[in-house]
């Protein structure tokens, strides 16, 4: 199925708002073509030729079927069909990776987050957006930059450059090799970029986006994006052209004279062109020849060759000297260590998680094995709460359980002295008689509050009588997270002397990223949804793969809530999207354990500086 959407996939391109030939970015680029003809034309004293004198020069012949045009469609075909059958799957899910990451290697770092600034949700959404377009468009412009200054790059690049004439179709002749090397640097900056913001903000970090495009870039295509491949001129002035890159400056970028060579390579920003030296403002419209230096475009005069010939220069000119000069090492190492990069992020989270050690599981341990291990460090107990409920067609009932298993053993895992209770299968899910609820579903098990308040103390109860002395609360349920909170500050405060802390770490379940992350991904809420959608068929698919049937997956929306059991959209689930999620969920429970740790321990230094 999927091989066969990749062959329509191009032609809903101008349907898709993501894409840079939509609809409304050609009309907004028309617009102003008009504008531009009546302005040329009155200045130039003429009274034009009405519509048929416009429809011509907007859409002229002599360009638009020009034999270099037509290889740009016949090349935006195939590659659409290459980029979403191998280079989609293999770079979609990279930013989130590094974002992942980086807030994970933040906070196992002990770097303090969680709130350090813009706890204000309109403050963050604006930083979010305008850092995040400028870090992606300094990734684009660097990757543009290395293209054209990295003589084995430049090959690949030439197929873009070797255009003869330019319509919109031109920004899509990028060499599969180029949108490599685009992708990853975006994906890098961007997910370390948002990786960081995301530790220090303390709430959900979300951008301004429609359909998985930052709004600074949708007004960018807005304002004649699809004027820069055209034979249309339009500049910005000399000042606002120091900050944006116009359509007539991204035309000088693809002139074949020496003077405009590696000028303009910027996408939104002109500052870029700036800082390195690389930008040409024009005083007026200048005349120039379009393509690839004394005439070589004319060897990309064919699908074939617009693909291979980059392989083949590079094979003809490699010499094993070339290998000893400094530059060209260095260049080569540079590559290498981004590419080892993403290898390392690519097999290291979006393969599967490393499952815990039995070891940190009690039910796995003798009496006498928890006792070393408390008289050893080991005084932290997590209880994880899961639930038995329905979880639409497509899951099996126990989808909490193993979630929470998982995850409570990674946590103590990463903790270092923490054992994990066994899961509270049998939580809140509403009422038998009547049903309401999830009860409304066959197979589901609920308990009254008051019951789930009273096993969960007495386990709590059981815990500090061996000696745990920190006891927290996981749980992977909307339903269990009001009694966990009321029994955790009961019991606080009734053991405080005793230097026992019960922590609900309810971060872990309602602020862990992942609405922020799925939507920075493009993913609307009503997609993301809040039940047997998105987030939890990833995780299980991650962790369980065979309570999972991808047959019965369907979208649902609140008000067929009660007939499914579904809200949002489960296709759109995958494991490698559940892997990072886990990771999400992981490192906000581990971060709030700390702090209650930290504070504590804090707590307990004063108290006995008191004492004294």
């Amino acid at each position: 199925m999927e091989q066969i959407q990749a062959f329509f996939y191009p032609i809903l391109y101008p349907l898709a708002s993501s894409q840079r030939i939509y609809w409304l970015y050609l009309f907004s680029a028309i617009l102003l073509g008009v504008l531009v003809y009546y302005r040329t034309t009155r200045r130039q004293g003429k009274a034009g030729e009405g519509l048929a004198g416009l429809g011509r020069w907007l859409f002229p012949r002599e360009i638009l079927l020009h034999p270099s045009s037509i290889n740009d469609y016949k090349f935006f075909y195939v590659n659409s069909v290459f980029e979403f059958l191998v280079i989609l799957p293999l770079f979609a899910v990279l930013a989130p990776t590094f974002s992942v990451v980086t807030r994970s290697f933040l906070n196992q770092s002990g770097m303090p987050g969680d709130g350090i600034f813009m706890a204000d949700h309109w403050g963050a959404l604006v930083l979010f957006t305008l850092v995040l377009a400028l870090v992606g468009d300094f990734s684009i412009f660097l990757a543009h930059y290395l293209q054209h200054k990295i003589p084995a790059l430049w090959e690949f690049h030439k197929t873009h450059h070797s255009a003869e004439v330019l319509n919109p179709m031109t920004v899509y002749r990028m060499h599969p090799v180029d949108n490599m090397l685009n992708f990853s640097l975006f994906s890098l900056l961007t997910g370390v970029t948002d990786g960081f913001l995301q530790h220090f903000y303390a709430g959900e970090g979300t951008l301004l986006i429609v359909s998985g495009l930052n709004v600074v870039t949708i007004l960018f295509y807005l304002f004649g994006y699809n004027l820069r491949h055209s034979h249309i001129w339009l500049s910005y002035g000399p000042v606002f052209s120091r900050i944006f890159i116009s359509p007539a400056q991204h035309q000088i970028h693809h002139s074949a004279e020496v003077r405009h060579f590696d000028k303009n390579l910027g996408f939104i920003f002109a500052f870029w062109d700036g800082l390195f030296g690389t930008l040409y403002v024009p005083k007026e419209q200048e005349q120039f020849e379009m393509g690839l230096y004394k005439g070589e475009h004319k060897e990309y005069n064919s699908l074939f060759s617009l693909y291979f010939l980059p392989f083949i220069k590079i094979f003809r000119g490699f010499r094993l000297s070339s290998l000893l000069q400094p530059r060209k090492m260095a260049y080569a190492a540079a590559f290498s260590g981004l590419a080892l990069l993403l290898v390392f992020a690519g097999t290291t989270y979006t393969a599967e998680l490393p499952s815990p050690r039995p070891q940190v599981y009690l039910e796995n341990l003798t009496w006498q094995q928890v006792k070393d291990k408390i008289r050893n460090g080991y005084t932290v107990a997590i209880v994880p709460t899961g639930g038995t409920e329905q979880n639409g067609p497509h899951m099996v009932l126990g989808k909490h359980n193993y979630i929470v298993h998982f995850t409570a053993g990674r946590v103590a895992e990463e903790l270092g002295n923490a054992l994990v209770a066994p899961v509270l299968a049998y939580v809140p899910e509403g009422g038998a008689d009547p049903p309401t609820e999830h009860m409304r579903f066959a197979g589901t098990i609920s308990l009254p509050e008051p019951v789930f308040e009273q096993v969960l103390e007495h386990a709590a109860r059981s815990l500090k009588a061996h000696g745990f002395t920190t006891i927290c609360f996981l749980g992977d349920s909307g339903g269990n997270q009001a009694a966990q909170q009321a029994v955790a500050d009961r019991l606080s405060r009734e053991w405080q002397e005793d230097g026992v802390t019960v922590l609900n770490v309810d971060r872990y379940y309602r602020h862990n990223g992942q609405v922020a992350w799925l939507m920075n991904q493009g993913e609307p809420p009503d997609r993301i949804g809040s039940h047997a959608a998105i987030r939890d068929t990833s995780e299980l698919m991650a962790v369980y793969p065979a309570g999972v049937d991808p047959q019965k997956f369907r979208p649902s929306s609140l008000e067929e809530f009660e007939e499914t059991g579904v809200h949002g959209d489960p296709r759109r689930a995958s494991a490698e999207r559940g892997r990072l999620l886990l990771r999400l969920k992981v490192d906000t429970a581990v971060r709030q354990i700390r702090k209650a740790l930290e504070a504590r321990e804090k707590q307990d230094v004063q108290t006995a500086s008191a004492s004294h």
